[in-house]
């Protein structure tokens, strides 16, 4: 039964090489589901991962068989090729996810400069530290891309690049360094990104902070730090809606920078 099945599917070097074809991709693919928040959030289990890696190398498979070069029978070749693909996968998926990593961390910088770190909790699922701007930040940023559509367009610059930089190439393209260099530069743009959405609390704390000490000063008993904490709390999260009112009108274009970014990412390792 198994000989006839195994004839059916052309033999068994054609089956060999659709496998090794099919795990170059799933290693492509892999760190997608880790770097990406839109495709798998932090806390998702791994099945679900294996899920979703599985589920978008049987989608892909098909632009990937055309363009794939001849692959190795060595198994330590071969394994040298997936590493390849993770480094790939993880520079796309890195310069696409910037923006959403970048709402998370202005969200928990805000949580902390108001207090709110005083109060997290360890989420059980995970085991992290949990950051309710930071959270709130991070799954608004992921349902305005769901939203827009942003999603498709990044699956496609994904498949478009499996035909650009096709599995099984032995060396990298001889923009490589360049495209180390610009994932570093998107990293410290991410920062500043972040930075500029803090920024409206970072003042607004501060002054409350300013006016707090002077009351401790003209009345020194009065628990100013305990009394003062509901108003830091309050004044991060108006900071916070103002921000969102400046920002939110502009995440469309980031997201759409970013999955420019990490398909000219894609050109730039391809052969």
């Amino acid at each position: 039964m198994i000989e006839h099945l195994i004839e059916y599917l052309g033999g068994v070097p054609h089956l060999t090489a659709t496998l090794s074809v099919g795990t170059l991709v799933a290693a492509r693919i892999g760190p997608l589901t880790v770097l990406l928040p839109w495709l798998a959030l932090r806390g998702a289990p791994a099945l679900l991962r294996t899920a979703i890696v599985l589920a978008l190398t049987l989608a892909m498979f098909p632009v990937t068989a055309a363009a794939t070069v001849e692959l190795p029978s060595s198994p330590y070749v071969l394994s040298a090729l997936a590493l390849r693909e993770v480094v790939i996968g993880a520079i796309f998926a890195l310069a696409a996810g910037l923006p959403f990593f970048a709402l998370d961390w202005s969200g928990r910088l805000v949580d902390t400069w108001r207090g709110a770190s005083l109060a997290e909790v360890i989420a059980p699922p995970t085991g992290e530290r949990t950051s309710p701007l930071g959270d709130l930040w991070l799954l608004g940023g992921i349902a305005l891309f769901l939203s827009l559509g942003g999603h498709r367009l990044a699956l496609a610059a994904f498949a478009e690049g499996l035909a650009v930089a096709p599995v099984g190439d032995v060396a990298f393209g001889q923009d490589t360094g360049e495209a180390i260099l610009m994932t570093v530069r998107l990293s410290a743009t991410a920062i500043a990104f972040s930075a500029a959405i803090a920024a409206p609390a970072a003042v607004a704390i501060v002054l409350v902070e300013v006016g707090l000490g002077l009351i401790a000063r003209s009345a020194p008993q009065i628990p100013v730090f305990f009394a003062g904490m509901p108003l830091r709390a309050a004044t991060g999260l108006a900071a916070v809606l103002l921000a969102a009112s400046l920002v939110v009108a502009d995440l469309p274009d980031v997201f759409a920078a970013a999955t420019h970014a990490a398909s000219q990412q894609l050109e730039r390792l391809a052969p």
